[in-house]
């Protein structure tokens, strides 16, 4: 597989990510392995131009708390490089009805390509 055509599927998978999570009330911050690179944002353009820098991101799922802080809820890892479809290689388990447009996807582009 050409690699433009893998980091499209990526995009692809984290974009529907992103949107479920916002779609299931969550702000969305990007954290790249090293820092966080985005903070609780609920823009999907944001969240895409804050991911993909480094071999990996995590998407943190953040509600605010009784106080008003924004706390993590959970989280999908993505890792990049592999076949494309499998880039989602972990998340919490109670954000699973707010991915399951990603895994959809995911699964719908490795019957595609792989």
């Amino acid at each position: 597989m050409k690699v433009e055509t893998r980091q499209t599927i990526e995009r692809q998978i984290a974009r529907k990510a992103a949107e479920g999570l916002i779609a299931g009330g969550y702000a969305v911050s990007v954290y790249d392995g090293e820092e966080i690179a985005l903070e609780a944002s609920t823009d999907v353009k944001a969240i895409m131009a804050a991911m993909f820098a480094t071999d990996e991101d995590y998407l943190f799922a953040m509600k605010p708390d009784e106080a008003g802080k924004m706390e993590r809820q959970g989280y999908a890892r993505f890792i990049y490089g592999n076949e494309g479809w499998d880039v989602m290689s972990d998340y919490t388990t109670n954000l699973e009805s707010e991915l399951a447009g990603a895994k959809a996807e995911a699964d719908k582009l490795e019957t595609r390509h792989g």
